[in-house]
């Protein structure tokens, strides 16, 4: 079995808390988990939301993008750079190889500037989550819950007329069918589950994985606790809710928000892992077998499925999906499949 996971935000860990992708067991994404999973591809999500050490988002982002480059460096007997669909394809048909893609998550080190993004395009990025908190954009479900402005539908143009994939998790209920109406290429949502199973605002309502299907996009099924379980969110959404104010109001810091977090959530219990598996069946019965991807946020969560510690951890989530009763060609297309299609289809070839 190989795995194509859609969003991780491991470069953060790495640049900030100087953890060692080598070795350290306290990622969720290493070397040895990739190897020992056999991941073939994995999306490398640049999230410099409350980062104030490199001078200003675009500097940051810059920052995270060195980072991956140089671990595709040092790793590069396993890490290939994928940038367009012939070079994901070479990578994912070559034997004991990872196709790393880079992403940005939030628009914020555009810097309010469209043209940005040409810049991260040259770097390698090749998807966008357009918002992570409200910014110049578009609105988020952690914001005002409003969708695109002009310049955000100027963004969603840019990104077709470059080959960036749009991404609308993070994205407001509105943003996501205002990016659905101007989109001309299929689009995903990177990391988002069943708002029916979970009512979490940042999974998605029926319609929303039956327009995503009927596109021929991607739902990266997420691994947070919170994004599982209606228990742990209920008791996750105040203390989210206290630091999306204190991000906003730069009175914490990010490391300074997940520290408290964790605190705050270490009593609850992870979610089963059956409960993450009835999101999927609940996926596939409204979109359909070609629509449902993985989208872990491994690094960026800190509370996985009962008995799972990491991207070494994914074939027991395969495991599980066999107990059940999903069949092995549904499982394969979940897992590896529906998003090597997405990504062969859609992303052309760079500069």
């Amino acid at each position: 079995m190989k795995f194509f996971d859609l969003h991780c935000d491991t470069i953060q860990k790495i640049v900030e808390a100087g953890k060692d992708f080598s070795t350290s067991p306290n990622l969720h994404v290493n070397l040895p988990g990739i190897i020992s999973s056999n991941v073939a591809a994995q999306v490398f999500a640049c999230f410099v939301h409350g980062s104030g050490r490199f001078g200003n988002p675009f500097q940051a982002c810059n920052t995270y993008i060195d980072a991956i480059e140089e671990l595709m460096k040092t790793h590069n007997d396993r890490l290939i750079p994928a940038t367009s669909s012939q070079t994901i394809s070479l990578a994912l048909e070559s034997k004991g190889k990872t196709a790393v893609i880079i992403a940005i998550e939030g628009a914020t080190p555009l810097m309010g500037k469209v043209e940005g993004l040409e810049h991260f395009y040259k770097r390698g990025v090749r998807l966008l989550t357009i918002a992570w908190d409200d910014n110049e954009f578009c609105g988020t479900v952690f914001g005002d819950n409003s969708g695109l402005t002009k310049l955000g539908e100027h963004l969603i143009r840019f990104c077709n007329e470059l080959g960036v994939i749009v991404d609308v998790s993070h994205a407001s209920d509105k943003a996501f069918y205002d990016i659905a109406a101007i989109t001309k290429i299929p689009f995903l949502a990177s990391h988002s589950n069943a708002r029916h199973v979970c009512p979490n605002n940042r999974n998605l309502t029926d319609d929303m994985i039956r327009v995503i299907a009927q596109r021929g996009g991607v739902i990266g099924l997420v691994f947070g606790s919170g994004f599982i379980s209606p228990k742990y969110y209920q008791q996750e959404k105040a203390n989210r809710d206290r630091v999306i104010k204190g991000l906003r109001d730069k009175t914490m810091t990010f490391q300074d928000a997940g520290k408290i977090s964790r605190k705050a959530l270490s009593g609850l219990p992870d979610a089963p892992l059956s409960l993450l598996v009835e999101h999927v069946k609940y996926i596939l019965n409204i979109g359909g077998e070609d629509c449902l991807g993985l989208g872990s946020d491994f690094d960026g969560v800190d509370s996985l499925p009962q008995g799972m510690t990491g991207v070494q951890s994914l074939p027991l989530l395969v495991m599980e999906m066999e107990r059940m009763g999903i069949a092995p060609r549904v499982i394969d297309k979940i897992c590896y499949q529906n998003t090597y299609r997405f990504f062969s289809s859609n992303i052309r070839s760079g500069f």
